[in-house]
């Protein structure tokens, strides 16, 4: 019986715009550039205003499937890809290519990982502060688990780019007459990721619409199975302002070799969730840093958090006045989850607005089962 097999390898980057160990793949006959629909990736850039590094992989990557394969610059175009910057002392930078092709269902019988991806229509500036950009988010995340061959309710994980509209854009359609809500940036980010966490609640879990004043505001409505950052439209990956969605889901009738497993974080201290996101994707494992066998079964890990709520962690006072509090709180979270992976090959990301539950985060690791 033939059916859809997801496989994927993580390779990487000496460079912002180094795809040298896809060209090491492909010359190996390990990759397929046709066979590639989706690629996340950590890049080597710190994610200020200034930084370019998204752009720079996302245009390294296409540039090369597009020299390498066989497909029009349409079909590349279209592939999903979802770069995090803000690498911090620790983090390597890399990417993870997935590919899917026909193949023989898996031998036992048991689930394997099945992947599919979307773009949301145009956001429109009009939208901020409604629920119609919730709507639209939530049709891509119907869409990408159709493309997956899955049911909404069967995906596991949301990664992604949750665009949004230009603040000059969202000026003049209110300079028009829309009535958009005066919003500061940091608003318009705390709507636009929390309208993404709320698309996957209602798309996947059946949750209603929320009021349109509790998006990226009430904490209580988080979603525990998305991963996706939230930034002005960089220019990549489609025409104008969409939101950019990978599903990860596992799907009896799939094939390969691979499966994934997620956990909620409780709190920044909660490394805990890493074996039991490991458990989740049915690997039996003891507490503690990961052992060099389940190791040697990564193939992705995701995260995605929140700061402390009001400075603390566990009742105890952290020193946010430090103007580079941001980025070191990055940096000591991805020490903690890389040091109980023993791993430093993750991808990571901030801003977690109702992504997770309060001061905490989401997390999910995609294993080689086999």
């Amino acid at each position: 019986m033939s059916a859809q097999a997801v496989d994927a390898v993580r390779v990487t980057m000496g460079g912002l715009r180094d795809v040298s160990g896809l060209a090491e793949l492909v010359a190996e006959g390990r990759l397929d550039p046709d066979d590639v629909v989706a690629v996340t990736g950590k890049t080597g850039g710190w994610g200020d205003t200034y930084d370019t590094s998204r752009v720079d992989a996302d245009q390294a990557v296409r540039g090369f499937l597009l020299d390498h394969g066989s497909r029009p610059a349409g079909a590349v175009e279209a592939v999903p890809m979802a770069f995090s910057a803000g690498v911090g002392t620790i983090m390597t930078p890399h990417l993870v290519v997935y590919t899917r092709c026909d193949a023989e269902a898996a031998a036992d019988g048991s689930p394997r990982l099945a992947i599919g991806s979307a773009a949301s229509e145009t956001i429109l500036p009009e939208w901020i502060g409604t629920t119609a950009h919730v709507q639209a988010n939530a049709d891509a995340v119907r869409a990408a688990a159709d493309d997956a061959g899955m049911a909404p309710g069967d995906i596991e994980f949301v990664i992604g780019k949750s665009y949004y509209p230009m603040l000059a854009d969202i000026a003049a359609a209110r300079a028009a007459g829309a009535p958009i809500p005066e919003l500061d940036p940091h608003g318009i980010f705390r709507f636009s990721s929390g309208s993404i966490a709320q698309a996957v609640r209602a798309a996947v879990d059946g949750a209603p619409l929320p009021d349109p004043a509790a998006i990226g505001a009430d904490p209580a409505l988080f979603s525990d199975k998305v991963a996706v950052s939230s930034n002005a439209w960089e220019g990549v990956g489609g025409a104008g302002p969409q939101t950019h969605l990978l599903a990860l889901g596992n799907r009896r009738g799939a094939g390969g070799r691979l499966r994934v497993g997620r956990a909620v974080i409780a709190d920044l201290l909660d490394i805990g969730a890493v074996t039991r996101a490991v458990r989740d994707a049915g690997i039996s494992v003891g507490d503690g840093p990961l052992p060099a066998e389940v190791r040697s079964r990564i193939i992705a890990t995701y995260l995605k958090y929140q700061e402390p709520v009001e400075g603390r962690i566990r009742g105890r006072r952290l020193v946010t006045e430090d103007p580079a509090y941001v980025k070191n709180l990055k940096t000591a979270v991805a020490s903690a989850f890389s040091a109980m992976l023993q791993d430093n090959m993750i991808w990571i990301s901030a801003g977690g607005v109702q992504q997770g539950p309060p001061g905490g985060g989401t997390l999910a690791i995609v294993l080689d089962v086999s």
